[in-house]
């Protein structure tokens, strides 16, 4: 199987049987090769400027920003599945760090989404993320 047939045809077991920091896994390459291939797409930078980069968009304390600015735009049912990730045993492993929290919330957020294959609502959600980031690129 090639991998463009794999990613759109993988198929997962049911989704209550997965745990929900198997989505915040997911959800953090999701995002990571979504921005990676953003910083790339010139395809003119060194690797340590790549790297660089994408610290504003990857690191648990961007994830945080990203988390509180989408949440109060979530349905009932994705803030449920924030809220799992977000009191995760992952995310526990950090004690009360709240930032880290909120970033594992997204993530398994954005695992889900994706593993579901709502990519529209994913899109929607990306969109907001953007704006967020690139708010001083389009000043």
């Amino acid at each position: 199987m090639n991998v463009e047939e794999f990613f759109k045809t993988n198929k997962l077991a049911d989704f209550r049987e997965i745990p929900i920091d198997n989505f915040a896994y997911i959800g953090d390459a999701v995002m990571a090769l979504k921005y990676k291939l953003l910083i790339l797409k010139d395809g003119r930078k060194k690797p340590f400027h790549l790297n660089e980069r994408s610290k504003d968009f990857l690191s648990a304390k961007a994830h945080d920003d990203f988390a509180l600015k989408i949440f109060p735009q979530l349905s009932e049912k994705e803030k449920n599945i924030y809220k799992r990730g977000y009191n995760s045993r992952g995310a526990g492993k950090r004690g009360n760090d709240l930032s880290y929290r909120r970033s594992t919330g997204l993530e398994s957020l954005i695992g889900y989404l994706y593993l579901a294959k709502e990519f529209d609502r994913l899109n929607e959600i990306f969109e907001v993320i953007d704006k967020c980031m690139f708010k001083e690129e389009m000043s």
